[in-house]
C-alpha cells in the first residue's frame, strides 16, 4: 500500500482542508484507518514532508512501531502529541519528547482480551497437537496407510 500523500486525503475545497488538524503518519495506514481518519484530519507521511509541513504538525500517529526518534521529534516543531496504535511505546525516545513537552499516548489495554485469547488458544493447541494433527489431514495422512492420527493427551508425556 502507498502512503498517503496530501493531495490523496484532502477532499472538498483547500480552505476546507486546510482547517483540519494536520497528522503526521510514521508509516502508511490500513485503508480502513485512513477512511475513518480523513474527513477530520489531513494526513500526510512524515517522509514526504517539507519543512512548511513538519513545522505545522501537532500530532504523529505511528503504527507499524516505527522509531520515533529525539531527531524526528526536534524535526517537528509545532509537535504536542504522538500516538502509537500499539501497546508498547519502547519505539519511542521518552525522554525526548518529555524534554519537548510532548505528550504521547498508546492504546493501552484495549488489545489486553484479544491477546489473553489468542495466548490460551495457542496453549490448547499446542497441547493438543492441532497443527500437526491439522496438517496430517490435509497432506492426506489419514488416507494413506499411515493410519489413524493419535490423540493427544491433555498434558504432554
Amino acid at each position: 500500500m502507498a502512503p498517503a500523500t496530501q493531495e490523496a486525503t484532502e477532499s472538498g475545497d483547500g480552505e476546507a482542508s486546510a482547517a483540519k488538524p494536520l497528522v503526521l503518519l510514521a508509516d502508511p495506514l490500513i485503508p480502513e484507518f485512513q477512511l475513518a481518519l480523513s474527513p477530520r484530519y489531513r494526513l500526510h507521511p512524515v517522509a514526504g514532508a517539507d519543512a512548511a509541513t513538519a513545522a505545522s504538525a501537532r500530532a504523529l500517529l505511528t503504527v507499524e512501531l516505527p522509531a520515533v526518534t529525539a531527531e524526528l521529534i526536534d524535526a517537528l516543531p509545532a509537535l504536542e502529541l504522538v500516538v502509537a496504535s500499539s501497546v508498547g511505546v519502547d519505539h519511542i525516545d521518552l525522554a525526548a519528547c518529555r524534554r519537548r513537552g510532548v505528550r504521547v499516548t498508546n492504546a493501552w489495554d484495549a488489545y489486553s482480551a484479544d491477546a489473553a485469547d489468542y495466548a490460551v488458544g495457542l496453549v490448547v493447541a499446542a497441547l493438543r497437537h492441532v497443527a500437526t494433527a491439522d496438517a496430517y489431514v490435509r497432506h492426506g495422512g489419514w488416507a494413506a496407510a499411515l493410519g489413524e492420527y493419535p490423540l493427544a493427551a491433555k498434558v504432554p508425556d
